[in-house]
């Protein structure tokens, strides 16, 4: 950041003795992701929130997109390019690789949140005990899709129809669950779901909505027990070399425009996001079962042996400390709900 601005100072003093304008902000930021250009992270999220800044800066600070399919545009790649500077912002997923960050992946735990509203709350009201997953950077947002759902290929009316069914695993503790339910997991990138499907390989598939819309899924599952089992978590960083190099306005700029600013909008985002898919998937034809909050409490308690395994045993942390996180929370994602 530091050569890009030694170089729009330069732009600017070139343009002042040769009477020409000079685009160039004072502050050029790059931020990567991991999703299309297309996606509504960028087109909605991530350029309102980059334009608000520019205006709120006058123009001193500006933004150059790095989405998938570009160079920095690697998923497994998000925290590691943040964290070392080969860019300003990153936007990713904490279950991208499995175990970088153990703390902010346990709300993606069965039924621990009912939406992403709730979810996003709780994940931004302890952010300073997740700050250890995200080490040189600063945590600009961190929130949650909507919960997902059983997407199968037959007809089911709870989740332990899912018992003798090859059903395609996104997390260990969703992989954990269909054990636990008597399925066969089977672990595959979502772009490899489809064929599957088709092929026979899967007869279903645990996931938000989303997805299922970005990838067509509704067109070859055509059965959906909306239960909200559990979320995927994601994070908003800058390097925090680069935000401590900014004036103390800039920072001020960048402060009010994120935490709050992200928080009161990602659920509508990711919600409005889900609309689309289920419309389609009802525009196929296709039968979605809604599944009532009561039905979610039992099976959060049927799963908590799952839930007490995985946090002894396979989050990457201590038990002790992964059970106070959790249960830490657990209470926010109450205080959220009030």
């Amino acid at each position: 950041m530091k050569m890009k601005q030694l170089i729009a100072t330069t732009a600017v003093a070139l343009g002042a003795a040769w009477g020409t304008s000079a685009p160039a902000a004072e502050y050029e930021l790059d931020i990567s992701t991991m999703f299309p250009s297309t996606h509504f992270i960028q087109t909605l999220a991530l350029e309102k929130w980059a334009e608000e800044i520019e205006e709120r800066t006058d123009g001193r600070v500006a933004f150059t997109f790095h989405p998938a399919g570009s160079s920095l545009g690697d998923a497994t790649r998000q925290f590691d390019q943040v964290r070392s500077g080969v860019v300003d912002v990153a936007v990713g997923i904490p279950a991208i690789p499995r175990g970088r960050h153990p703390r902010t992946t346990l709300i993606e735990l069965p039924f621990t949140v009912p939406d992403s509203d709730v979810g996003t709350c709780a994940l931004m009201a302890i952010q300073d005990q997740l700050k250890p997953d995200f080490p040189g950077t600063k945590i600009l947002s961190l929130t949650v899709t909507e919960p997902s759902a059983a997407h199968t290929t037959q007809r089911i009316s709870s989740l332990d129809d899912l018992e003798g069914m090859r059903i395609r695993t996104p997390t260990p503790a969703i992989t954990a669950m269909l054990e636990h339910i008597g399925a066969t997991p089977v672990g595959m990138p979502p772009t490899e779901i489809y064929e599957s499907v088709e092929r026979g390989v899967v007869d279903g598939n645990i996931m938000p909505w989303g997805p299922v819309g970005a990838f067509k899924l509704w067109e070859v599952l055509e059965y959906h027990y909306d239960a909200r089992i559990n979320p995927v978590s994601m994070y908003v960083l800058m390097n925090q070399r680069t935000y401590d190099s900014l004036p103390d306005d800039v920072r001020q700029v960048i402060d009010d425009m994120s935490g709050d600013w992200f928080t009161q909008r990602w659920g509508k985002w990711w919600s409005d996001t889900d609309q689309d898919a289920i419309d389609a998937a009802r525009e196929n034809g296709n039968e979605i079962i809604e599944v009532p909050d009561e039905v979610r409490d039992q099976w959060r308690e049927r799963l908590q042996p799952v839930i007490d395994t995985y946090l002894e045993e396979e989050s990457d942390l201590g038990a002790e400390q992964a059970r106070a996180l959790y249960e830490d929370m657990r209470a926010a994602v109450a205080r959220c709900q009030e």
